[in-house]
């Protein structure tokens, strides 16, 4: 006979994902924004990992003020990319949320977050996407293109 669990029993059983976000800010002449951390190689957007009980859009939003110093109530989801877990990395989901287009002024008052940030650029998605990571290289297209045609894109990693 199969074994019985009770709630709780369950719950720990299940697996875990890792989640993450993604901000996409655009300046006028809709180029992304780019931040420099100094933990890593490569660049990022703003966003990072989801703290406990924490939802994506509430992650997205503490990043983006902690990030950049802007704070938002609502942002816009345009994309989810789903990770399979490799080597010592475990599966994760990344949701990506469309920040707009900021002003010079809003350009001009962005805060980078002193003990992770070294510096923020702004370059076209084409010229910005060698410089980030796998996986945005991987979910901002998608992500755009989902945006421009009023859904939500969705894809997996390879």
């Amino acid at each position: 006979m199969p074994k019985k669990y009770t709630d709780e029993e369950y719950q720990r059983i299940l697996p875990r994902k890792q989640v993450g976000t993604a901000v996409l800010f655009f300046n006028t002449k809709g180029e992304l924004l780019i931040v420099k951390p100094d933990y890593k190689d490569n660049w990022l957007v703003p966003g990072g990992s989801a703290d406990e009980n924490e939802s994506p859009l509430e992650c997205a939003i503490r990043e983006t003020k902690e990030e950049i110093g802007f704070e938002f109530q609502e942002l816009p989801l345009i994309g989810i990319y789903y990770v399979h877990a490799k080597g010592s990395h475990a599966d994760h989901i990344k949701f990506l949320f469309h920040g707009g287009v900021l002003s010079d002024v809003q350009i001009s008052s962005i805060v980078l977050q002193a003990d992770e940030l070294e510096e923020f650029t702004f370059l076209s998605v084409q010229d910005a996407l060698p410089l980030l990571s796998g996986s945005l290289q991987a979910s901002i297209p998608m992500s755009l293109d989902a945006f421009q045609n009023k859904r939500i894109g969705y894809k997996e990693a390879n």
